[in-house]
């Protein structure tokens, strides 16, 4: 059996089951290509954004960690990990709906197979915001840089930090040694990647 096509009502073409079957594979084949590249081009425009916010929070978190230290430093980094824990829903929420509309446009098979890469895309950006920007070396060299900017007119500034900031960035913590009026000191009670700061105006 063959399919009939008329084309401008001159030509007869007859075509095979199996070519209309291998054309409409390809149109398929092209759509869901076409789907899945803007979908990972959307999941990649989220995690550039997800990084930038990220790294805006944490900065001013840390900062007023820093200058509320007296009246309760935890407060402080509490509310950064509020912050970020609303981040990582709020896109997470962004990512959900682009599987969404990914669903709606291709058939269950290939959807099933972008679910996984879409899973895995949230995970490493939870990974990243909850991790890794913490223990960057241009987040701690920033924090420390804010510090001084804060308390610039200050006659001197001592800076506790913990143990782990010390042993995982020792030339960060050597270049502000060198500042006159800073002192830096390890301080075995601060836990993970933090610090704090006490100063004096003589």
């Amino acid at each position: 059996m063959f399919n009939r096509r008329v084309i401008k009502g001159q030509y007869i073409i007859f075509e095979s089951p199996e070519d209309t079957q291998e054309m409409e594979k390809e149109v398929s084949e092209d759509i869901a290509k076409k789907i899945i590249e803007d979908a990972e081009k959307k999941a990649r425009e989220i995690i550039d954004k997800a990084q930038e916010e990220a790294e805006n929070i944490i900065n001013e978190a840390h900062l007023a960690y820093a200058e509320e230290v007296e009246k309760g430093r935890m407060d402080g980094k509490q509310q950064a990990e509020n912050e970020l824990n609303n981040l990582i829903e709020q896109y997470s929420l962004q990512l959900n709906n682009i599987l969404d509309n990914f669903r709606k446009s291709i058939d269950s098979e290939v959807y099933n197979a972008r679910i996984l890469l879409f899973n895995i895309i949230k995970l490493l950006i939870s990974k990243f915001l909850s991790i890794e920007i913490f223990s960057s070396p241009k987040w701690v060299e920033n924090s420390l840089n804010k510090i001084l900017e804060k308390f610039i007119n200050l006659d001197y500034i001592k800076i506790h930090i913990s143990p782990e900031i010390l042993n995982k960035f020792p030339d960060i913590i050597e270049k502000f040694k060198n500042i006159d009026n800073i002192e830096i000191v390890e301080d075995i009670t601060l836990k993970g990647l933090s610090m704090m700061t006490k100063y004096m105006l003589i």
